[in-house]
Order: C-alpha cells, then structure tokens, then sequence
C-alpha cells in the first residue's frame, strides 16, 4: 500500500500504476494507521513530522518528501538504512528564486534605488543560491558568496561571484538572502546562524529569509525592522504560527509559499516517482505536463516589467495582504488558516528561468 498526502498534486496519479494509493491527512495519520493498511512507502511534505514512532511496528521502508530539506525528517531516520529516503532536491529552486527577485525589485521600485547600486550577499550557492546568484548579476548587483563547505570541496565558482567569508560578506553588502538548510550538527550548524549581534554590524537595507526558520533568529529581524532595514520573510521559526509584528511590517511577510509554484510542484512529483520506481525497480507511465514556456532571463529586461510580470504571475503581494489579515487573529484561528491557505495554494507559474532551468 502507498500512502501518499492528499494536499500533493499529481502524484497519486503518477503512482497509480505502482499499486494500491491511499491518500492521507498529515494531522491524522500515525503508526497504527500504517500498519493496518500494510503501508510500505510514503510520500509527504513539510508539515509531517517523519519520527521513530510514526514507523514504529509498520512496514514502511520508502519515504518520500516532496521537499528539498530534510529537517522535518528525524536524523536517527536519515542516518538508518532501514528506510531509503528520497527528496525533491532543486524542484522549487527557480521558484524561490524568484521570490528573492521580487523582494529586490519591490524595495528599489519603493525606494527610488537602481538594483546595479546595490550588492547582494548570498549565504548557500547551492541549487537555489545560483539562480539567485544568476538573476542578481543580470540585474547588475555586484555578487558575494559564503559557502565553506562548498569552498572546502574544490567547487569552480563563477568568474564574477567573490567567495567571502561571512563577516565580510555581512560588513559589505546591501542585500542579504540566505540559501541553506536547517543543521545542528557538523562544523558549519545553520540554526543562529544570524542573530541580532551579527545584523547589527553590517549595512544591509534589505534582509530577505526563504530558507528555514531558525536560520536567522526571529528577533533580530524585530530588531532589523525597529531599526528601519527591510524585510521580506517567507519562512518562520514556529510555523504555522508566525510572527505579527513581522507579517504587518514586513516588505513581503508570506506563509512558506515561495516554493509553492504549479512548476515546483510538478517538478517534485516527478522527481519523488522516479526516484520510487527506481528503487522498486519498475517501470511508471509519466504523463507529460504541459506548463506555461518561461523565459530565459535577460538583461535587456527592464526592473520595472519584471516586477509587474513577477507580481501577476506569482502574487506575492496577495499572499503578504493575506498574511497581514491573519495576524490579528487569535493564535489557534490564525495557525488554522494559514495551515489551510498553504494546502489549498492555488497554481502559479514561474514566468522565468535560468541557464541552469530546462525547458
């Protein structure tokens, strides 16, 4: 039996073929569930908590996120080859891409500022750092990179990115965004990593957050915004329950939806399928998708345009009106709504893309 998270698109459709599909509720599925039914894989996002005791005396040995992070995963999960865990590493990277696209264009097109003056820190270039990377030097951004892991393994970064050190990017750049996942462990953890201390000492005008709440402490992005830096923030260190202040104050203030577009989403369906029918050694009848063309991004393109294709196509600003709304609820009400908003996040098409993106 395949179990997979009624709230995911297209994807009970693309294992049907595999066997038997039962679709779930992730608020009400747990270990006695899945082991009545005999559940041998399953397929999930972000808002399930995968842990020992949601297997434990079940079947299960697939599990498949159609995510690109893994903290929702227990690591003692990750680390036991009991199960094979598969992600949809880079489906939603062009998607969050954007996101930060919009947040620089927004903020200049209020402030009066040309992007070409500013220069952008990018923290993480991995899949979603280098298209921002990419969409940044085509506006004319000046690019600063940290990565140490990725320096430490020999990686060739682009001629016209510089490689800092994170205090130094943090002491020079006007925009900061940052790209990487949710660690406690290792010799580089993320969780903290910028904290009221360190955003304290750099110049930045813009601050925009989609990786994972935690990663930068909430309350130096009170104290940012206190201090009149911008920001756009998309992810939240107690979600579903986010911050009120942040979302009334925020340039952007979104609800963990920069990734939600109909391209990612397509994109990690088919990645978590192939990924299934490869490890059960079988064969699946992938349908084609048809989704809107982008474009490949272009310099020639002027700001002004690209925000008003960015905000019709992906509707960040409703998102953030919507976010707004829900701030002066009640907790509980509030929690609920925005669980509900994201489960039912209606189809957004990317409208560009990078080198790095086929068409």
């Amino acid at each position: 039996m395949i179990f997979v998270d009624r709230t995911i698109p297209l994807l009970a459709q693309l294992l049907s073929s595999a066997g038997p599909v039962e679709l779930f509720d992730h608020h009400q599925v747990d270990a006695t569930m899945l082991a009545r039914a005999g559940c041998t894989a399953l397929f999930f996002r972000s808002t399930l908590r995968v842990t020992p005791a949601l297997l434990e005396g079940t079947a299960v040995t697939f599990l498949g996120s159609v995510t690109s992070g893994s903290d929702h995963i227990a690591p003692e999960i990750l680390a036991n080859p009991q199960w094979t865990v598969a992600l949809a590493s880079g489906a939603n990277a062009n998607a969050v891409a954007e996101y930060v696209l919009t947040s620089v264009l927004l903020w200049c097109s209020h402030n009066h500022v040309d992007p070409a003056d500013l220069t952008v820190g990018i923290i993480g270039f991995g899949n979603i750092g280098r298209r921002v990377a990419w969409y940044m030097q085509a506006l004319g951004l000046r690019v600063v990179v940290n990565d140490p892991p990725l320096v430490e393994s020999g990686f060739a970064f682009p001629p016209q990115v510089h490689v800092e050190p994170l205090d130094e990017l943090l002491g020079t750049c006007t925009v900061i965004t940052n790209h990487v996942p949710l660690t406690t462990t290792g010799q580089y953890p993320t969780r903290g990593l910028l904290g009221t201390q360190q955003l304290r000492r750099c110049p930045a005008r813009l601050i925009v957050h989609t990786s994972r709440g935690g990663i930068i402490v909430e309350r130096a992005l009170h104290d940012a915004v206190r201090r009149g830096i911008a920001v756009a923030v998309d992810v939240w260190e107690r979600e579903p329950n986010i911050s009120p202040m942040l979302a009334t104050r925020a340039l952007l203030a979104t609800p963990h939806i920069a990734g939600h577009s109909a391209n990612a989403k397509t994109s990690a369906a088919i990645s978590i399928a192939r990924q299934y029918a490869l490890w059960r050694q079988i064969r699946l009848e992938l349908p084609s998708v048809a989704l809107p063309r982008r474009e490949l991004f272009r310099a020639d393109l002027t700001p002004s345009l690209v925000l008003k294709r960015l905000l019709e196509a992906r509707c960040f600003d409703r998102d953030t009106d919507f976010l707004r709304r829900m701030a002066h609820r009640p907790p509980k009400q509030r929690c609920a709504a925005i669980e509900h908003f994201r489960a039912t996040y209606p189809p957004r098409y990317e409208v560009f893309r990078t080198p790095y993106d086929q068409e």
